[in-house]
């Protein structure tokens, strides 16, 4: 008979002990244990069993069902300590269970008497030192303790800004007073952020319970056991979650980071860059780089620009610099030079992923871009770093204002447009600007791009020749990007838009914009050498706006000869208005000269064609020009035309 069972094969004799196994299981959790039976004859010994029974009388339990939402169907258990356990089943039911029979009537909650789950702690902080954040954490901080409405605040920011590290700042501040839960958000499933949520309320979830019905008995929990959680790093994809996360303020309150600023809560802070002092001091303090910076303060104060006082890019850049002290006496200053490809060097160790490498960061938040927006963040790196006007992102967008505004607005709620200085402008980030130019000339659109943004300026420029800054002020913040344009037409030989561009603000760059007047001579220069076939009217306008520049720089013969070839040309083409204004600058030249009589020569050569074509301010300023030579000569003949 031994040898039969010995025959059996083993996945039958597994099987049978599976099935025992599984029979105990189920006895053991309907009866209940009641002793041993010992008899003379096999099988010698026996277990006794009851049927289990339930307790007709609750433990007693305090509170109220305020702020649950009413007639949903939902199941699931709350683990309140001491053998108490709450389910919920159907429309306006609830028991609990208390080792015997159901207990029927509104939500309870856990007695004062019974331990409280105390929530899960954020992660370790990654930096050494905390940089405090000023008026935006006192403003997050006051919200949170508030107990009101406004108590669900968001924190939105581009990545790297340092959103997590405010967040687990607060948090283990609210962790001596509060009780604080932390939820990583990223793209995860609902239902695994709130069973996360769950354990840490002492929730456990029924498998079949939908997303409404766990979020309905994490309410429940939320109002009898208050708790200020910190949602942290909720992506796009995550924002629809959040409705079924945020626990009701009051009597909680809730903390979310995100690159998003739309975030469908009532109030949203955006986190900006680092100061230049809180750069210093997160480089010095959290990295104990202070005796280096103390020995190259001027090269400190530039390595914090140079990483666009972004807090990731600090971090990674301090970390590497301590490596480097000893390869120089100046290893900051070594270490800027570094920087002339910033994306390449904000970097460190293997892993690459969003906490070492500035470029792995930006990534993020450039992959959940349509198509369309990622060209449009693309196209403008062609602006200058200070930014740019949305009618001049249309341009180079080709399309509409109004679609360009609403664009811009949409990469504003992405955290990868920022605003500049004066009211109606953006920028990118120095990083983000970096990021998108390299992604611009490997898609091949650099050129469409910089050729756009530079017959913007001109048209620009064109309409507002006689303006000044009083009625066109937005046109003078430009300087920056025309000196990106004309430095692009420079380095491609485009003779005649690299004419326009410095010819079409002339009267600008006469009057507001003084300091780029050796470049702008350049610009001119450079024009006349390249000269790829335009016309004798805009070569003579390149060479008046040289005379301007030689003559302010006293350099009055070379200022005459240039006049001379430019109105030379303007007769030869027979425009009468550049021949009046050339006319009226060679005798301010020779008034300058004291030779008066050649002056006045001038002066009435160009005051009859100002008279012709009917320009009425060039005849004034002519006027104006007589007036100031007779003021010694022929006072009375002064006032006559200075009146």
């Amino acid at each position: 008979m031994l040898g039969n069972l010995q025959q059996i094969p083993l996945g039958v004799w597994l099987a049978a002990v599976a099935v025992m196994v599984l029979l105990t299981v189920v006895i053991m959790r309907s009866l209940d244990f009641e002793g041993v039976n010992l008899t003379a004859t096999p099988p010698f010994f026996t277990f006794r069993f009851k049927r289990r029974t339930a307790r007709t009388q609750p433990r007693p339990v305090s509170g109220d069902r305020t702020g649950l939402p009413a007639s949903r169907d939902f199941s699931g258990t709350i683990n309140a300590g001491g053998g108490t356990t709450l389910v919920a089943q159907g429309d306006h039911t609830q028991q609990v269970l208390t080792g015997g029979a159901p207990y029927i009537g509104t939500y309870v909650a856990p007695s004062s008497v019974l331990p409280l789950p105390k929530g899960s702690a954020p992660p370790p902080s990654r930096t050494a030192h905390y940089v405090q954040r000023g008026d935006v954490q006192n403003q997050v901080r006051d919200a949170l303790v508030s107990q009101t409405s406004v108590a669900v605040v968001g924190v939105a920011g581009m990545g790297g800004i340092g959103k997590t590290e405010l967040a687990r700042f607060l948090a283990n501040e609210f962790e001596g007073t509060h009780r604080v839960i932390w939820l990583e958000v990223n793209d995860r499933p609902l239902s695994i952020l709130q069973g996360e949520l769950g354990r840490a309320l002492g929730i456990t979830f029924s498998p079949n319970t939908t997303d409404q019905s766990r979020y309905e008995m994490l309410l429940a929990a939320f109002h009898n056991n208050p708790h200020i959680v910190f949602f942290d790093d909720v992506y796009k994809s995550a924002i629809l979650h959040l409705k079924w996360l945020l626990p009701p303020a009051p009597p909680c309150a809730a903390l979310i980071t995100s690159r998003q600023r739309e975030l469908g809560v009532a109030r949203v802070v955006e986190l900006d860059v680092m100061t230049p002092e809180q750069s210093l001091e997160l480089v010095r303090e959290a990295h104990g780089l202070g005796d280096a910076i103390a020995r190259e303060p001027d090269a400190a104060l530039k390595l914090c620009e140079l990483c666009g006082y972004l807090p990731l890019a600090l971090d990674i850049t301090a970390s590497r610099l301590r490596k480097q002290l000893h390869f120089s006496k100046t290893p900051i200053a070594a270490f800027n030079q570094t920087l002339t490809n910033r994306l390449k060097e904000l970097q460190r160790g293997a892993k690459r992923d969003r906490l070492d490498s500035v470029t792995a960061n930006i990534d993020l938040s450039y992959s959940t871009l349509s198509d369309d927006d990622r060209r449009r963040l693309r196209a403008l790196a062609a602006f200058a770093p200070s930014g740019f006007l949305p009618r001049a992102a249309a341009a180079v967008w080709s399309q509409g204002e109004g679609d360009a505004c609403a664009s811009i607005e949409h990469l504003q709620d992405e955290s990868l447009v920022m605003n500049a200085q004066g009211v109606g402008r953006f920028r990118l980030h120095d990083l983000v600007r970096d990021y998108a130019a390299q992604k611009l000339s490997e898609s091949g659109e650099r050129e469409t791009a910089s050729r756009l943004h530079a017959e913007f300026l001109v048209k620009l420029f064109d309409e507002h020749f006689t303006d000044d800054i009083s009625n066109a002020p937005d046109v003078g913040d430009e300087l920056d990007n025309l000196r990106v344009a004309a430095n692009w037409a420079r380095s491609k030989h485009e003779g005649h838009l690299l004419a326009l561009l410095a010819t079409k603000p002339r009267n600008w760059l006469y009057v507001y914009f003084v300091s780029a007047w050796d470049e702008w001579l350049g610009w001119l220069t450079d024009a006349l050498r390249v000269a790829n076939h335009y016309d004798g009217g805009l070569r003579a306008n390149v060479l008046q706006a040289i005379g301007d520049v030689q003559q302010f720089r006293d350099e009055r013969d070379a200022a005459l000869k240039s006049y001379a070839q430019a109105l030379e040309l303007f007769r030869s083409v027979g425009a009468r208005l550049g021949e009046a204004n050339v006319l009226q600058a060679i005798g301010d030249v020779q008034q300058f000269r004291k030779e008066n009589d050649a002056a006045l020569q001038s002066y009435a050569q160009a005051l009859t064609l100002f008279r012709s074509v009917g320009d009425r301010l060039g005849e004034a300023n002519v006027l104006a020009s007589e007036g100031k030579l007779y003021l010694i000569s022929d006072p009375k003949r002064a006032d006559e035309l200075l009146g």
